[in-house]
């Protein structure tokens, strides 16, 4: 590497000026240095068309937003390059074979590697532009799409290095459709539920838990028919928004889904808060709830002026017998009563007893109880709270939550005449479509059924940052400003000066997992 690639990478010595001058030179030297470089993280179940949506991203951003250059870097390459080719045998053995080597990458240098490998790839293509005569890097115009990360660990330090320049994207096909896909690349059907299965949340500390970082997504695109235009119409949506190329306001859907989060809030659940809202058939708000205790005399406890310095008054979990889990503690009760008769019949040993007790609790249906808690669902409030303002509007209404629903609550779903139900997180526990089958559905096209579907569009945790603008930016002179597509700068953009120094930081941590040679080019 030549010496003016090594030179310092910092912000240019202006000349000091007095006053105002200087604040202004100050400011404009660090705006020169955002740049309007995207990365874009896909993650969503096996089948579902990812590399359809990446390739839409990239199209879409070289053709309508003048991106000078995209990059797809596909993780199964980077597990190929330290861990060999794929078997061509059969799809099902490639598929498995890149599964299983990702997974002793993983279980070798960290969960995060294959995301620190990307971050490698991101690096050496700005090392090949290399900075400019005084040591910086120039802003570019290019996007880096990476496809597709699989755990919570991954998506962190995409997180940690890139920030406001990283966006996350949930992609989502039905089961029915990802059976297809899978069974169109030749896997036969035993071996398509092993993969689904294993690719869905592996009980390996370094495996795949795509249903567990799949929530986290800032962006949702579900994809229900195979119409590339279906694919299309979300992705330049999500660029849009991003771009801020166009006025975009928030679907219904989306708005109801911030609303349940933002309720979420009000719940002191020990277990999980969660929240939702209820709409009617057009989209309308009518009530939001969330999960807590319920107390005399109607609704739930909650915080409010009177009663936040008296705590006494507050009769929730988290201010009884120490802050114990009524749920936790009566299925501990059942658990040593199941123990304690096997005991005294012989069967287990006093001195097995209490290890029998914690293999109950963790490893059988004794832990998925939920009927012992006191709190109240969320969905179970919201129409209670619905039906206080007039529940003839819940027949046919949306109901929008954060987690989705258990069994319990199933039946107060299907019998308020609610239509459709849309949820971020998955719940494992849940038997609503086992013991509902008649009523409840998670096919796309079943409309004869209550339909429990994924949600799709903006993520709560995004709403207000993607469709909040500053006062007047819309308009300037009394007219609308039009953005051109083609020079439209991300919302929030990054400044350069940090991006380089945090590239080589991963960089040179790949370099000590003995992952890289000695000399890299990335390691400026």
């Amino acid at each position: 590497m030549s010496e003016k690639a090594k030179a310092p990478v910092g912000v240019r010595a202006v000349p000091k000026a007095p006053g105002a001058t200087d604040k202004f030179e100050i400011k404009k030297q660090i705006e020169k240095s955002h740049t309007s470089e995207l990365v874009i993280a896909l993650c969503g179940p096996i089948g579902s068309p990812l590399h359809k949506v990446s390739n839409t991203i990239k199209d879409v951003l070289e053709r309508n937003f003048g991106y000078d250059y995209c990059k797809e870097i596909r993780l199964s390459r980077l597990i190929e390059e330290h861990a060999g080719k794929a078997p061509t045998i059969s799809e099902y053995d490639r598929v498995k074979f890149l599964i299983t080597q990702g997974n002793e990458l993983r279980a070798k240098h960290e969960n995060s590697i294959l995301a620190e490998l990307a971050v490698r790839d991101i690096s050496l293509d700005r090392e090949a532009k290399g900075p400019n005569e005084h040591g910086r890097f120039e802003p570019q115009r290019v996007c880096h799409i990476i496809d597709s990360i699989k755990n919570q660990e991954e998506l962190e330090v995409l997180k940690l290095v890139y920030r406001d320049m990283f966006y996350f994207v949930g992609v989502f096909t039905p089961l029915p459709a990802r059976i297809r896909d899978l069974a169109n690349r030749g896997i036969r059907q035993s071996h398509i539920f092993d993969l689904i299965d294993q690719d869905s949340g592996e009980e390996l500390d370094y495996g795949q838990t795509v249903r567990d970082t799949f929530p986290q997504a800032d962006f949702f695109i579900r994809i229900d028919n195979d119409v590339d235009s279906q694919i299309s119409a979300r992705v330049e949506r999500f660029l849009h928004l991003i771009l801020g190329a166009k006025v975009l306001t928030p679907h219904p859907s989306e708005t109801a889904m911030y609303l349940a989060a933002s309720a979420a809030g009000n719940s002191g659940c020990l277990s999980k808060q969660v929240g939702a809202a209820l709409t009617d058939a057009n989209g309308s708000v009518i009530s939001i709830g969330w999960n807590d205790v319920p107390k005399f005399s109607g609704g739930l406890y909650g915080a409010d002026a009177k009663s936040d310095p008296n705590s006494e008054q507050d009769k929730r979990c988290w201010n009884l017998e120490g802050g114990r889990c009524f749920n936790d503690k009566e299925k501990k009760y059942i658990s040593e009563l199941m123990i304690s008769g096997l005991v005294k019949s012989g069967i287990i040993s006093k001195e097995e007893e209490n290890s029998a007790i914690e293999t109950i609790l963790s490893s059988s249906k004794v832990k998925d109880l939920i009927e012992f808690s006191r709190a109240i669902h969320a969905e179970m409030n919201v129409i209670f709270n619905a039906v206080k303002t007039g529940g003839d509007r819940i027949k046919g209404g949306k109901l929008f939550c954060t987690t989705y629903p258990c069994h319990s609550c199933a039946r107060h779903i299907i019998t308020a005449g609610i239509s459709e139900v849309y949820y971020i997180e998955p719940y494992r526990k849940s038997l609503a479509t086992k013991l509902h089958g008649d009523a409840i559905t998670e096919e796309e096209s079943d409309t004869t059924k209550v339909r429990i579907l994924p949600y799709d569009g903006v993520a709560p945790m995004r709403y207000l940052k993607l469709f909040r603008v500053p006062p007047d930016s819309r308009k300037e002179g009394g007219m609308m400003v039009r953005v051109d597509p083609e020079t439209a700068a991300p919302r929030f953009d990054k400044t350069l000066e940090a991006l380089p120094t945090l590239e080589a930081l991963v960089v040179r941590g790949l370099r000590a997992k003995k992952l890289l040679p000695e000399e890299d080019a990335a390691d400026a």
